[in-house]
């Protein structure tokens, strides 16, 4: 065990407050005077398996450059509490669970850069619609796998899905806003592009036209699979798999055939490819999702871990919703 003290203006209590309670540590407080000044002096016991954290945190909070203000911790020898014992056995199990599992810090690195939108990921993105509209209107295989290959999509989803499991709702919008962004701007260039080629020359429907406007729940279910595989490639240390969900996902094509509709005024093109492109993108995010959920990657500080836990059971709720009214849409049209 540990004893903490620290010294600190009035108006810090409430934060002081806040800390020593998330932490459930027991505390009491006293007014001293120093200068004329009022100041309040906490008395805090610690187990030590937490008693770092803690002093940090509020060594965070009041600002030790200050004479009056300071932090001060001391090892005990012994304390008679129930309560600090029990405290203690749940630190020890809490730690138990968390042991072994993947922490964010891990994946961070590998993520951060699909949180936001780039101009280098814009310009993938537009670069990788064209290569998709000359390879669907000339029928060529190659070309649409090559769109495929250039697709950075994944990257705002698993960013998505990474910042859900940790509970950061912020990031996860930032990731959403640019998996939208880049989304919209493969169905615009696709619309832009067959509208410029339509003015000059008929433009065929050819094969890889149609095969991304058919849409069945299977796709819904090869795409929650695909999530799986993605998932078990960032999680797994060998990220190049990711190169194969990739094509296989075919992010690109539905969503440039989404926007040939949209230029042809073709009703059944645009809402059979925009759908399918729907369904891709909800399977590959419930599915990284529910790979970070199975294997517990977790915030590093206890007390996230929970909020983490809720967030990330919310996430996954809401998108096997909006995966089952996909699914239900795909008999309707």
């Amino acid at each position: 065990m540990r004893r903490i003290e620290l010294i600190c203006y009035d108006q810090q209590s409430k934060s002081i407050e806040y800390v020593l309670k998330k932490y459930k540590v027991p505390y009491h407080v006293d007014l001293v005077m120093q200068d004329d000044s009022k100041l309040l002096r906490y008395t805090v016991i610690s187990p030590d398996i937490i008693s770092n954290t803690l002093a940090s945190e509020l060594e965070s909070i009041i600002d030790t450059s200050q004479k009056e203000l300071y932090i001060t911790s001391q090892h005990i020898e012994a304390t008679l509490s129930n309560y600090l014992t029990k405290l203690v056995e749940e630190e020890k199990e809490m730690h138990k669970e968390s042991k072994g599992k993947k922490l964010a810090e891990e994946f961070r690195a590998l993520i951060e850069p699909s949180v936001e939108l780039s101009k280098s990921l814009w310009y993938m993105i537009v670069i990788a619609s064209a290569v998709a509209i000359f390879g669907l209107f000339s029928n060529n295989a190659s070309l649409v796998i090559g769109a495929m290959l250039l697709s950075p999509l994944l990257g705002p989803i698993t960013a998505f899905s990474f910042n859900a499991a940790v509970g950061n709702p912020e990031k996860m919008l930032k990731a959403a806003f640019s998996g939208l962004i880049l989304t919209t701007t493969i169905i615009a260039t696709g619309a832009g592009l067959t509208a410029i080629a339509s003015s000059f020359t008929d433009l065929p429907i050819t094969d890889e036209i149609l095969a991304r406007t058919q849409m069945t729940p299977v796709f819904l279910a090869i795409a929650i699979l695909l999530g799986l595989g993605g998932g078990i490639a960032m999680t797994s240390d060998i990220p190049g798999i990711l190169v194969g969900v990739a094509i296989a996902a075919a992010l690109v094509p539905p969503a440039a055939v989404a926007g040939i509709g949209l230029a042809l005024l073709d009703y059944d093109i645009f809402i059979n490819a925009l759908i399918l492109t729907i369904a891709n993108i909800c399977g590959l995010i419930l599915g990284t999702i529910m790979v970070f959920f199975a294997i517990g990657v977790t915030p590093r500080k206890y007390y996230e871990k929970e909020k983490a836990r809720k967030f990330i059971t919310y996430t996954i709720t809401v998108f096997v919703i909006l995966s089952v009214v996909v699914g239900i849409l795909t008999f309707w049209l």
